[in-house]
């Protein structure tokens, strides 16, 4: 990271970007690339391998889909860069030339062969925690603990696993409910039902106070 902030302080001085940020400002945390145009992200330095601030270009090892790398090579008409093939990046939001994908290179740009050469005129940043230096000087309250993506990574396979035992557990309990045997209660099964206990009710035990129509009753 120290490595990191030093070139990539030096290209801003060397391109005469300096004024937009203070000197004395130094880089402290995790930057983020994004388009200029588009602002779209395009990479963060915990991908970045090299910088050539006198080519204006800083590469990164990995970068999101957002960058689009052409298939087409082409090689370079610079001097400087005479016989380096390379393929172009561009935003794929916005369609932006933003950079270069050198297949081969001269020597003094060995560092960034296969690497994603991002146009340093191309990007904008924005500085992780870059906030906190709003903070008051006497403030008790502690910075927040920044994840790294090891720790990131460990909460998301965690939260994932957690996640698929409790579906496990939903689709058992789902199968165990389709299994079990339905049972309905049939209109006249409810009225007879209703009417031994309406019955009871009255103290009277239904089984046995029972009406022989047969019997008639005379004067």
């Amino acid at each position: 990271m120290d490595r990191l902030r030093n070139d990539y302080q030096e290209s801003y001085e060397m391109n005469g970007d300096m004024s937009a940020r203070d000197t004395d400002d130094a880089i402290n945390g995790p930057i983020v690339f994004s388009c200029s145009k588009c602002r779209t992200i395009l990479g963060d330095t915990f991908a970045y391998v090299a910088s050539l601030p006198e080519r204006n270009y800083f590469g990164l090892q990995a970068v999101p889909d957002s960058v689009v790398c052409s298939k087409t090579r082409k090689m370079s008409s610079d001097r400087s860069e005479e016989g380096s093939v390379y393929h172009e990046l561009s935003c794929g939001e916005c369609n932006a030339i933003i950079g270069r994908k050198y297949v081969t290179t001269t020597e003094d740009m060995d560092s960034v062969r296969n690497a994603y050469a991002l146009d340093i005129q191309k990007v904008i940043t924005y500085e992780l925690g870059k906030c906190l230096s709003n903070r008051p000087a006497n403030s008790d309250v502690p910075p927040p603990e920044f994840y790294t993506s090891v720790a990131f990574h460990e909460d998301l396979v965690m939260v994932k696993s957690n996640v698929t035992a409790i579906a496990a557990k939903l689709q058992k309990l789902e199968q165990a409910f389709l299994r079990a045997p339905q049972t309905t209660t049939s209109p006249r099964s409810a009225s007879s039902s209703g009417n031994k206990k309406r019955s009871s009710a009255h103290g009277l035990n239904p089984e046995i106070y029972q009406i022989d129509s047969s019997k008639r009753f005379s004067r």
